[in-house]
């Protein structure tokens, strides 16, 4: 009978291993990334282990096709400024936790399968001890360590997709905040005589936030390749969820390529921009304002239920007591 326990736990084990590093079936087009860059680095979880390195790559060979998860995963590891490759202008973000799809799907399917498996391994264990010393009966453990498996490894299998979307939607509304107050500093530039090229070359060495980081990576692009239409696609690329940043470059590409004067637009930009700093702050003020209010509810709920509820409960519940009584 153990016997049998163990092998359908091995067997449930191993439907969730395949569960898990299943690539999804409708796959639209190859992606285009080259063999130096899916060697570039091994996920951070693998170690030095070579059979957890042979999980992880024989399951990235699967991964690195283009869907539309790796899709959403790539234009999230740009906008969060976590991605890193060969012939990138300028090096991510150095806290980030996977910097490429081939790290992204190391932290998801081996960190899974290896604490999944291994929590289930200990309850297991613990199931066979107790069932030795203290005659208990195994099925419970048996069931447990499945289920406590299963939700662990899918737990670590989806915690790195929300870990990855809140970091790019928070960058995307330091960027929109921020460019509130640096449009306005690159029109001031461009009305005292400067080109937008240079002002954008200034802006890049004062100190700043994520709009400034953006701008030193177009600037570096643009002073290697001398094409503001290749740095403004790279930038473009790499925020394509933030409309502000997306027409901020799509108007100096427009007057790199037909002419004209670039202070008309960055004055219409610096106006929606500002208007967007003034909408954010109103909406987190809002926020704020909720968040106040919440533990002031909380505290009068339980005071009104300290000092007039439970006195009224245990005043019928006396009432009805001696009521009983005779």
């Amino acid at each position: 009978m153990l016997e049998l326990l163990l092998a359908f736990a091995a067997v449930a084990i191993f439907m969730l291993f395949v569960g898990i590093t299943m690539p999804p079936k409708k796959m639209q087009h190859e992606m285009d990334l080259s063999t130096d860059i899916a060697r570039q680095y091994r996920p951070r979880t693998v170690g030095s282990s070579k059979f957890l390195g042979g999980l992880a790559g024989a399951s990235m060979r699967r991964a690195l096709r283009k869907d539309s998860a790796n899709d959403k995963y790539l234009r999230q590891l740009k906008q969060a400024n976590w991605y890193w490759a060969l012939g990138e202008p300028a090096m991510p973000n150095r806290k980030a936790p996977f910097w490429n799809l081939e790290t992204l799907w190391g932290e998801k399917i081996v960190g899974a399968l290896l604490y999944g498996t291994l929590l289930g391994i200990i309850v297991l264990m613990v199931g066979l001890f107790l069932s030795f010393v203290a005659q208990m009966p195994l099925l419970p453990f048996v069931g447990v360590a499945l289920v406590l498996g299963v939700i662990v490894g899918f737990y670590l299998h989806t915690a790195p997709d929300e870990a990855l979307r809140a970091a790019a939607v928070k960058r995307q509304r330091e960027i929109s905040l921020e460019m509130g107050y640096r449009i306005p500093e690159l029109r001031s530039d461009v009305l005292a005589g400067s080109t937008i090229q240079r002002a954008m070359r200034s802006m890049s060495r004062r100190s700043g936030g994520a709009f400034v980081e953006e701008m030193r990576r177009a600037v570096i692009v643009l002073d290697v390749s001398k094409d503001d239409t290749l740095a403004m696609d790279q930038l473009i690329e790499r925020n394509q969820s933030n409309e502000l940043v997306v027409e901020f470059a799509n108007s100096i590409k427009m007057v790199s390529r037909q002419g004209g004067q670039i202070g008309p637009v960055l004055n219409v930009l610096a106006d929606l921009a500002q208007q967007r700093l003034r909408l954010q702050i109103e909406t987190q003020a809002r926020k704020n304002q909720m968040e106040m209010t919440r533990p002031i509810g909380i505290g009068s709920l339980m005071i009104t239920t300290l000092l007039i509820i439970a006195p009224a409960i245990a005043g019928v519940a006396s009432s009805m007591g001696s009521f009983t009584g005779r």
